[in-house]
């Protein structure tokens, strides 16, 4: 099966508990890795040849160093999220003592123990519980990928960056909200909201297919 970090079906049979406790470490790495692009946020504010009271793009390179802050702030994100994956494995083998072996079966097989799934798919325990994240994300399908990266991608992920990059980062430099600020960078975090919301949508498309192709279905 896919790597458990880039599963996005079997972990919804888990126990809400496991599901936090698996997630907690990657998304923790996710928030700091956010800590570079807000100092490097602040640095490219400093830079010559900017207007006064312009925005960055009004730069002679602009566009070039906004493509260089989202590419590198999508690099620390997903360094975050390995790295907190990376850590869950440490601590299981050296906390924990797990072998080696359930390791591998778990984090890059999706071989979650029983004791992690919900009481429906523990009944199914073993190759079956795919069974179910197949009728799962059959379900979701139904709904559309628009619907999808609207809940899973903009909202789910894109305004919580925006109230954290935008607002809260407004806020601790005591200055006051501009609404065209606000608003092109709502643009901006929607924006990439929805283009994780599509990545998503992919991501599940593909572990669909790879989990109906192992069933034999």
């Amino acid at each position: 099966m896919t790597p458990l970090a880039f599963n996005s079906l079997v972990p919804q049979n888990m126990r809400f508990r496991m599901q936090l406790a698996v997630s907690a470490l990657p998304v923790l790495g996710m928030l700091l890795a956010l800590a570079p692009s807000y100092f490097f946020a602040q640095w490219l504010e400093t830079l010559e040849g900017i207007p006064a009271q312009t925005r960055l793009l009004d730069h002679p390179t602009g566009q070039i160093w906004v493509a260089v802050f989202l590419a590198a702030l999508v690099l620390q994100l997903l360094c975050g999220y390995l790295l907190g994956w990376l850590l869950n494995a440490m601590w299981a083998r050296w906390l924990l003592r797990w072998p080696a072996d359930k390791i591998r079966a778990v984090y890059l097989h999706s071989q979650v123990p029983p004791t992690w799934l919900k009481p429906a798919a523990l009944a199914l325990a073993g190759g079956r519980v795919a069974i179910i994240a197949v009728a799962r994300w059959e379900r979701e399908r139904k709904a559309g990928a628009l619907r999808y990266v609207l809940r899973k991608g903009i909202i789910g992920w894109g305004l919580p960056l925006y109230v954290f990059m935008y607002g809260v980062q407004t806020l601790l430099r005591g200055d006051t909200l501009d609404p065209q600020q606000a608003l092109r960078s709502a643009l901006l975090w929607f924006g990439c909201g929805a283009v994780f919301g599509a990545v998503m949508w992919r991501v599940s498309e593909f572990n669909y297919r790879k989990l109906k192709a192992s069933l034999g279905l």
